[in-house]
């Protein structure tokens, strides 16, 4: 049977997967029901693994060591909800499949479906485990969505040594605008890297009638929003893509009296991250101090993050994807997508392991399935799981028997990655040191 069929064979499983875990969703770093219920599964299965604290889990399939290549090849799915309050029905007006049980948290952008197609990989990649020349890594990652948790995963696997023996990864993400069964591996970009900010300005407070006894921080922050668009007019090459956005503004509770803060928050993304990014960082930071200054101000950097890492493929272990998940799975396999501008934590796999990420599009207006990752209505077409399910056993069996070599290519230790994206606070819990 090919891997397609297979996933076929398990369908139900997958679904069944899928909905419990769709019923029970948990927030970042509180998933424990979660991983007990996925190292539930894993034991039924007979799979050795081992459960990180806070990070997740990591589970082992080995192929017969008459074939052992050396090779390892990681798989993963990240596992945590967000804190939304999912409706009744989906777009349309159509109903849902199945609803969270817990109020005001929900699977909002796929991760029980990503849950469900890697348990449904490990059952074809057990089936065919005479088939795999070398090691098979299964990675459940907690908190992808706010809390960072897979820097618990990242550190374990040095701690273990188990970080020098991957060699390649693969993760793969359900995309609401995509159209429903097209699995889409671009070359390079799928997501960008995001900057996060939260910046208070502290001016002094008065009665609305006499503003020129008071410092408005209102004030400085129009200055401040309206000098956002010089930035990347004036800054920024227009061949690199970047966007920002304000979502948060809190100031004052009169209209007759001036606050002593204004507090603003948003987030900018690129793929650019060390030319466009770091130019809008600096500028960004400028923008903010010389504004403050220029109306009697001070700042508060509640938040201030540098650039993060996009989402980039190796171009050849893309390139080898599409070729094998064109074979198992068909003409639904495109050659490239619109990459995305939200961001994930799969950008530091790919800077320690070469590898792909995919989308795997699940846009179904007869099911009422499209709208907007992050959103009350939100949904999944679960007829695609199985394609899912079959990419990532087909990547791992085929990269591990491919001729590939990455040992060569550009990459980043852990600690690497924390120190050039200005981590501070993660190098100092786990390694006990300061950038300064």
């Amino acid at each position: 049977m090919t891997n397609f069929e297979l996933a076929k064979k398990y369908e139900d499983y997958i679904i069944s997967m899928r909905r419990y875990f769709h019923e029970n969703p948990e927030l970042s770093d509180h998933e424990d029901a979660t991983v007990d219920r996925l190292s539930e599964e894993l034991k039924k299965l007979g799979v050795e693994h081992v459960v990180v604290p806070r990070g997740g889990i990591l589970a082992t399939i080995k192929g017969p060591a008459d074939k052992d290549s050396g090779k390892t090849v990681l798989l993963r799915a990240d596992i945590d909800a967000l804190p939304v309050q999912e409706s009744d029905t989906v777009l349309f007006d159509k109903p849902r499949t199945v609803k969270s049980k817990n109020d005001g948290v929900m699977h909002a952008c796929g991760h029980d479906g990503h849950m469900a197609m890697l348990l449904g990989a490990t059952k074809i990649l057990l089936d065919r485990k005479d088939d795999i020349e070398g090691t098979v890594i299964l990675c459940f990652e907690r908190g992808e969505e706010v809390t960072g948790n897979v820097r618990y995963i990242f550190k374990y696997m040095e701690d273990t040594g188990l970080d020098k023996k991957i060699d390649s990864c693969w993760g793969i993400h359900l995309l609401s605008t995509l159209e429903t069964g097209k699995v889409a591996v671009n070359d390079t970009n799928m997501m960008a890297g995001a900057m996060g900010f939260d910046v208070t300005l502290e001016g002094r407070g008065g009665h609305g009638s006499r503003p020129d006894q008071s410092i408005s921080p209102i004030d400085a922050f129009a200055a401040i929003y309206q000098g956002l668009e010089g930035i990347r007019l004036r800054k920024i090459d227009p061949y690199k893509t970047l966007t920002y956005s304000v979502g948060k503004l809190s100031a004052g509770l009169q209209g007759n009296v001036i606050p002593d803060e204004c507090t603003f928050g948003g987030t900018m993304r690129t793929f650019d991250r060390d030319g466009a990014g770091m130019v809008f960082y600096n500028a960004f930071k400028k923008l903010i101090e010389d504004t403050a200054d220029a109306y009697d101000c001070t700042v508060r950097y509640n938040r201030f993050a540098m650039p993060g890492y996009a989402v980039v493929n190796d171009p050849e272990c893309a390139q080898f994807a599409r070729k094998v998940l064109k074979e198992e799975l068909g003409d639904c396999v495109i050659d490239d997508a619109e990459p995305w501008m939200a961001s994930e934590s799969f950008s530091r796999y790919l800077l320690q392991w070469p590898g792909v990420f995919a989308f795997i599009g699940m846009k179904n207006d007869d099911k009422g399935v499209g709208a907007a990752h992050h959103n009350r209505y939100f949904d999944i077409d679960e007829d695609v799981l199985v394609k899912g399910a079959a990419g990532a056993a087909t990547y791992a069996i085929e990269f591990l028997k491919s001729g590939i070599d990455n040992s060569k290519k550009p990459h980043m230790t852990f600690k690497e990655i924390l120190v050039k994206g200005g981590m501070r606070a993660e190098l100092k819990e786990l390694y006990g040191e300061d950038l300064d």
